[in-house]
């Protein structure tokens, strides 16, 4: 049984298939947790007061910037924190991503 009031929702996987290959991003991290909390794009968007589409472009990535008031009100809906969000399970920056100068 899924508990809704975990953080940090892992994408379930087979243990005889393959592990999956990409690298979790914010927007999958978005999807996983919206997904864990039996919300679809619709409802997650009410509750945050963006369009579904906004959800849409959220987990696929369309879009890298999302608004401070706007990511603080999916932070509260999705019952998680900035860091897990950004930087996914280990809560710090890549530190081999290159830095921004």
């Amino acid at each position: 049984m899924l508990n809704t009031e975990i953080n940090d929702a892992q994408r379930p996987f087979a243990y005889a298939g393959r592990m999956p290959t990409t690298i979790e991003t914010m927007g999958d991290r978005i999807r996983i947790l919206r997904q864990a909390r039996g919300l679809t794009q619709q409802q997650l968007a009410n509750d945050v007061g963006v369009s579904k589409s906004a959800v849409s472009q959220w987990e696929d990535g369309s879009v890298a910037n999302i608004k401070l008031q706007t990511f603080l009100r999916l932070l509260d809906v999705l019952k998680t924190d900035a860091e897990y969000l950004i930087f996914g399970p280990d809560r710090t920056p890549d530190r081999q991503a290159k830095p921004r100068n």
